[in-house]
């Protein structure tokens, strides 16, 4: 009898922990996640106004007899221009609270240079006697860039619930890859001259911005979840040509981004243990 009540004894000292053994709970974090990103920035910059051109914002009127007007117009000192981008952006997990993220991003920017009338003046000639203008109605650059995107996230709640706010500070640098300009001219015969007027006009090879933004993450992170983001503000920064359209430096603007997060490594962690 002594005997059993011993070995009685062992086991209910022994039990707990043979219990808690067999209930320890892991749960998988992930810490790494591939991005896959979309997104659309709108900038407001300042024109170069090529010293070429030739502008005016008054309207000179013919006789009656040709029955026509003159329309030289005046060329606005803002304008927008666009920024559409792809890109693949691993994350990682530092913290429940905070995740960098970087990548590579393909950008594609358009923007139309025009007047606020029918057309603007291009000077192609000049001599001691006679100054020659072609009549342009508006040149659209369209450029290409490769882009290195670095991001910081801040989650103010380490839960994770299936939509979880965050907030965003981010940096994108973007080099040249190609660049093309259309050129529209008031007369078809002046397309001649396209080719020379080009030439003239320089393409800044560099363009960078930082932003900050607010985000929301849709989904549990132990599986696919997407992300969607707002930009603002947006500080473009970088070097400017003299012959280029558009002074990118101290651009500002904003943008929207949409992206696919997947988990790729996780790590588990002890949840808790039943006693």
């Amino acid at each position: 009898m002594k005997k059993i009540f011993i070995t009685l004894g062992l086991i209910m000292l022994f039990l707990p922990h043979i219990q808690a053994h067999d209930k320890e709970l892991t749960v998988a974090t992930p810490r790494l996640r591939l991005g896959i990103e979309a997104g659309a920035d709108v900038f407001f910059g300042q024109q170069n106004k090529h010293p070429k051109i030739r502008e005016n914002q008054s309207i000179y009127f013919y006789n009656d007899y040709y029955d026509y007007d003159f329309y030289c117009g005046f060329i606005p000192d803002v304008k927008d221009f666009s920024f559409f981008y792809l890109g693949i952006k691993p994350e990682y997990l530092i913290h429940k609270r905070l995740a960098i993220a970087t990548g590579v991003r393909f950008s594609y920017s358009q923007f139309t240079f025009d007047s606020d009338k029918e057309y603007f003046l291009w000077k192609i000639r000049e001599d001691e006697t006679n100054t020659s203008y072609v009549k342009i109605k508006d040149i659209t650059q369209k450029s290409y860039f490769f882009g290195v995107p670095v991001e910081i996230k801040f989650f103010p709640r380490e839960e994770d619930y299936p939509v979880r706010h965050y907030f965003i500070l981010g940096a994108a640098m973007n080099f040249l890859m190609e660049s093309s300009r259309e050129i529209s001219f008031k007369n078809a015969s002046m397309n001649k001259y396209s080719s020379d007027i080009s030439e003239q006009i320089e393409t800044n090879d560099f363009q960078g911005y930082i932003y900050a933004g607010f985000g929301l993450k849709i989904g549990k992170t132990n599986r696919p979840f997407g992300n969607i983001e707002w930009h603002f503000p947006i500080s473009m920064y970088g070097r400017d040509k003299h012959n280029s359209l558009i002074k990118t430096k101290d651009a500002f603007g904003f943008g929207f981004q949409a992206s696919l997060q997947i988990p790729i490594f996780t790590k588990h962690q002890l949840v808790y243990k039943v006693y």
